[in-house]
């Protein structure tokens, strides 16, 4: 399905806020997008990731952030870390300004993790504890981002018993950032956009980096091997491989900015390039293509036994900037439980593999 079709197919999910207000300029929207839905997040269609290139941020928004300030809070993965970036990116560029003081700050975003029950309830406390806040300063914004932003029940628990939230978005929809603020300012209901769906790959988006040194590299997007404990295929979506020569192009101005240090991040970075329907190349092939650019140190997180291939172990045992650290969850050596979870391996074939990867690179 794709971006049109979602539109064509939205329905209003705002929900009342203050029906005392004078006026709601929410009427001039044409639309909000759908909350998500995990059943249809779990389907995996054959549709064509469609790649864009050309974004840009509309002349009209740039100026919306001046003399504003905003803080983000992150919690979970490189994934998210890498995706506050983004973020931070696209708000600087609308003329707001980063600041750490969360009392001053007139755009709070949450950017949420779904993995631990425990993070969750870091955040619904940290909504909670921002209502104080949103009493004292009405205009602010809060935002809830990220992970949970995917889950039904969270939508739900928001739009129900945390009213001092105005808007929530997902992880699909981070270049429509703009769009959500604009509504968000106009609007007296909550703004909800999240996509349960998405096939989309969004290139060229600006990015805050933290440091100089290190650098995150978005190199897949998702996840399609539904490990039965696992919620990330529902709130990450389909497996999406950005295309090599974006990948390489972008390690290559990290290379002339100075950085020292990439990590090329995905859900399971070992399933990169199998969506690649006009070309054959897989992880192995890109991190040869890398292992040319002057960057000192190449790292790749995170892999899933299943997918390590062997030609992934020869191109790291060839040395040069490909640091020799593998990330390779083993999760239980129980056959009967890997069975129940869903891992597609047995204890024998990971030992086989730790076996072949310590032969190769000693």
């Amino acid at each position: 399905m794709n971006e049109e079709q979602r539109k064509a197919s939205s329905v209003d999910v705002l929900a009342e806020r203050d029906k005392k207000a004078e006026k709601d300029y929410s009427k001039y929207f044409k639309h909000v997008y759908q909350p998500p839905n995990l059943k249809e997040a779990k389907k995996r269609g054959k549709q064509e990731v469609r790649y864009n290139r050309d974004f840009q941020i509309d002349e009209k928004y740039r100026g919306m952030g001046n003399e504003r300030t905003f803080l983000i809070k992150t919690y979970g993965c490189q994934m998210n870390a890498h995706d506050t970036e983004v973020i931070a990116g696209i708000l600087e560029a609308l003329g707001y300004q980063a600041t750490t003081d969360i009392n001053t700050a007139d755009v709070i975003l949450i950017n949420t993790c779904a993995i631990r029950e425990n993070a969750e309830n870091k955040v619904f406390s940290e909504i909670g504890n921002l209502k104080h806040l949103k009493k004292e300063r009405p205009d602010i914004l809060i935002g809830v981002c990220g992970c949970m932003s995917q889950e039904e029940s969270v939508v739900n628990k928001i739009l129900k018993s945390y009213q001092n939230v105005d808007m929530i978005f997902g992880t699909h929809n981070i270049h429509h950032l703009p769009e959500i603020l604009e509504e968000a300012y106009l609007s007296k209901a909550m703004v909800v956009e999240v996509w349960s769906k998405e096939g989309d790959v969004i290139e060229n988006l600006p990015k805050v980096r933290e440091g100089n040194i290190k650098a995150w590299v978005n190199i897949m997007y998702g996840c399609d091997k539904f490990c039965t404990y696992c919620i990330v295929p529902f709130t990450r979506g389909k497996e999406r491989s950005r295309r090599p020569e974006d990948i390489i192009d972008e390690v290559r101005e990290l290379a002339r900015e100075g950085y020292k240090e990439i990590t090329l991040l995905g859900q399971n970075v070992n399933s990169y390039g199998k969506d690649l329907q006009d070309i054959e190349y897989d992880l192995g092939d890109l991190l040869q293509a890398i292992s040319k650019i002057a960057i000192p140190r190449v790292r790749f997180t995170t892999s899933h036994p299943w997918d390590f291939t062997d030609h992934m172990i020869d191109v790291i045992s060839e040395g040069g900037n490909i640091v020799p650290h593998i990330h390779l969850p083993v999760q239980s050596g129980n056959n009967a439980v890997l069975k129940i979870m869903g891992r597609k391996y047995t204890r024998e074939s990971y030992l086989d593999l730790v076996k072949r990867i310590k032969d190769r690179i000693p």
